[in-house]
């Protein structure tokens, strides 16, 4: 997860006017069972990681920022409170809804907060390798950002739930959060001109923690395969870490 949104040059009340390069997209294209106000957070997702340039202006900036990261767009924010401690298994619809299925006949332990997002983005040449197909390098870098939104999504709603609040005017949350592993299996190639469907699930949490996990599959809806699959864990920053 990038630094930027956990370190304390991040924005306290960014906005979209705040960031420059950024291009805002209808709410209505984002599907699922969040608030209006948690989705219109999750309008431009290269806006959740500004940058502190020079100028004292927010961009987006650093590794692929610019080109790749910022043509993805949030194209669904659901929450959903899964049952702990029996079978609960989370199935998602790739091209289509996220479903939840569970065996009823098993009796309810806890109850855990789950996020999905998903995100779609168009494989282009400047994310492919030399053979034209999508760059491992950069399917690891798409499960990074996109599973640290899952992550945000995730803050943003229990805080508010834990605080009766419903407005998101601190943004983005400072989470104090880094990438402590992130694991990728490919699985198949993705062809320049491919349309990618990005799942990413957070595991259920009662409350947050200092460390939270997130699931992530790539899916090409062009050629209706598994891409590549991925799983990250995130840790909290030490308050004495040196950067």
């Amino acid at each position: 997860m990038p630094p930027s949104s956990s370190s304390s040059s991040s924005p306290s009340q960014a906005s979209h006017q705040h960031i420059a390069g950024t291009n805002l997209r209808s709410i209505d294209r984002i599907s699922g069972n969040c608030s209006p106000t948690i989705k219109q957070a999750f309008l431009n997702p290269g806006m959740i990681f500004p940058t502190l340039d020079h100028d004292g202006k927010y961009r987006l900036l650093g590794f692929a920022m610019e080109t790749i990261f910022q043509r993805a767009v949030v194209t669904h924010i659901s929450s959903s409170n899964t049952r702990e401690g029996r079978s609960s298994k989370f199935q998602s619809d790739k091209f289509g809804e996220v479903e939840n299925s569970a065996d009823s006949s098993e009796k309810p332990i806890e109850t855990g907060q789950s996020i999905t997002i998903i995100c779609e983005i168009d494989v282009l040449p400047d994310m492919a390798n030399n053979h034209h197909t999508l760059h491992g390098g950069c399917a690891a870098f798409l499960i990074d950002m996109c599973s640290s939104l899952s992550v945000v999504a995730l803050t943003l709603i229990m805080k508010a739930k834990s605080s009766g609040l419903t407005d998101v005017d601190n943004f983005p949350p400072k989470l104090d959060l880094l990438s402590q592993s992130l694991n990728v299996v490919y699985h198949s190639p993705s062809q320049v001109g491919d349309k990618l469907r990005i799942v990413c699930t957070t595991m259920p949490m009662r409350e947050l923690t200092s460390n939270v996990c997130v699931q992530t599959e790539i899916w090409s809806t062009v050629r209706h395969r598994l891409v590549a699959s991925g799983v990250q864990n995130m840790m909290k920053m030490s308050p004495n870490a040196r950067l």
